[in-house]
């Protein structure tokens, strides 16, 4: 039998067990069967095999029949420039999760010695494709599983980056191994619920591990969240693969670990896939109150306060509560402005090179209001003498002296009520 005729009977096989890509399938089994590239089978149709090749591509088939996806049958996967060795244990690589590549190499076009930690690495596909592509990055790759981290090894040994590279077996929860400038995770987010529901080429052969997000698919994603905060440098990146309907639910986890959203991106059929986030507060966001206006906050929410009490003055005013009424020293906490200028504006310029205009113009506001408290400060310096002026004492009184005035000048009233009433 020559290899057409082998091909024919394969295909026709397939479409009836409703295989909807039988002739494709056909000739990668085939280039298995006889161990040759599938170049050299489109162009020697007519080529002779032998029977003992025919058997073994039949046994193939019929194996492919039942559903078992092709990168187990073959061993291998094809995923961003590379070739991947694959097993049943870990999940099969999909050309949506090179969107996790592409806009990590994109994050990180101008950087150079880059800690990249991928959580749930499986086969290495994501983490060992970008190494390949920065010489000076290096990697951390985690995983529950034991034949996940051996198979990694095997790839990452395959494309020579065994030196710049590292696997621990460990569950996300109990890793605490270093601080990292880009973190990629691709986590399990099926709900329970839905996994019955995947095709039979999923449901029936790939790990459910790596596909069980928990009863609402949020699970494991939410021990990635938490444990990345930890884990990531400030203003370091966190790229994450969710389901199509999981956006807004994921974006309010980031929030809430003090992440900034920097942008949502859609795989090829339109659907949300990424969510690309920024570290940028560690537990909170920092206002730029000192104790004094926070004070002066606190007071002015009830509204009653805005009112005159009387001669009591005002907390918060421009001036101190003392005889002098001179004016207060501004920004006393913000003695460090020029350094938090350049500070702020270095990361604004930084944010910019990488794409984010919004996170830009957030540093470029911070270098803003330093610039004005260093301009302030200049001015009050050179105005300090001149305000320090003294001022006659008698011309002061305080509420005790206006108080005891008050009573010498009833009993006076008094007493010269009743010398007229006698």
């Amino acid at each position: 039998m020559n290899i057409e005729t082998a091909l024919n009977n394969g295909t026709n096989y397939l479409k009836i067990n409703n295989i909807k890509t039988s002739r494709i399938d056909s000739e990668i089994l085939m280039s298995k069967a006889i161990k040759k590239e599938r170049e050299y089978i489109l162009l020697n149709l007519d080529k002779e095999i032998d029977e003992e090749n025919i058997i073994y591509f039949n046994n193939l088939i019929k194996t492919r029949s039942k559903g078992k996806p092709i990168a187990y049958l073959v061993g291998k996967k094809e995923f961003w420039k590379y070739e991947f060795k694959i097993s049943e244990k870990v999940l099969i690589p999909r050309p949506d999760t090179e969107l996790i590549v592409e806009h990590a190499l994109k994050i990180a076009k101008y950087k150079s010695n880059f800690k990249v930690l991928d959580i749930g690495v499986g086969s290495g596909c994501i983490l060992l494709s970008i190494l390949k592509e920065k010489k000076s990055f290096f990697g951390i790759g985690i995983d529950v599983s034991k034949e996940s981290i051996n198979l990694s090894r095997i790839n990452s040994g395959k494309l020579g980056l065994e030196n710049r590279i590292k696997f621990f077996k460990s569950d996300i929860d109990n890793f605490n191994y270093g601080k990292y400038d880009l973190i990629i995770s691709n986590p399990p987010y099926i709900k329970k619920l839905d996994l019955k529901y995947l095709e039979r080429d999923i449901f029936g052969f790939e790990p459910i591990n790596s596909l069980n997000g928990g009863i609402d698919g949020l699970s494991e994603i939410r021990k990635v969240i938490t444990k990345s905060s930890e884990l990531i440098k400030k203003n370091g990146k966190l790229i994450l693969e969710i389901a199509f309907d999981q956006k807004i639910k994921v974006i309010e986890l980031l929030k809430n670990k003090g992440f900034y959203i920097n942008k949502t991106l859609k795989d090829y059929a339109n659907n949300d896939r990424c969510i690309i986030s920024t570290k940028i507060w560690l537990n909170k966001m920092v206002t730029f109150r000192n104790n004094n206006n926070l004070r002066r906050n606190n007071f002015r929410r009830n509204e009653r306060n805005f009112k005159s009490n009387s001669e009591r003055p005002k907390y918060g005013s421009n001036f101190s509560n003392n005889e002098s009424f001179q004016r207060k020293s501004p920004g006393r906490n913000n003695h460090n402005a020029s350094k938090l200028i350049e500070k702020y504006n270095n990361l604004a310029r930084e944010a910019l090179s990488s794409g984010d205009k919004i996170l830009s113009e957030n540093y470029f506001q911070h270098a803003d209001h330093f610039t004005r408290i260093l301009s302030e400060q200049e001015i009050f310096k050179k105005s300090k003498n001149s305000l320090n002026v003294p001022i006659n004492s008698e011309i002061i009184k305080t509420d005790k002296e206006k108080v005891e005035s008050l009573k010498e000048s009833e009993i006076d009233k008094n007493k010269k009520t009743q010398s007229e009433a006698s």
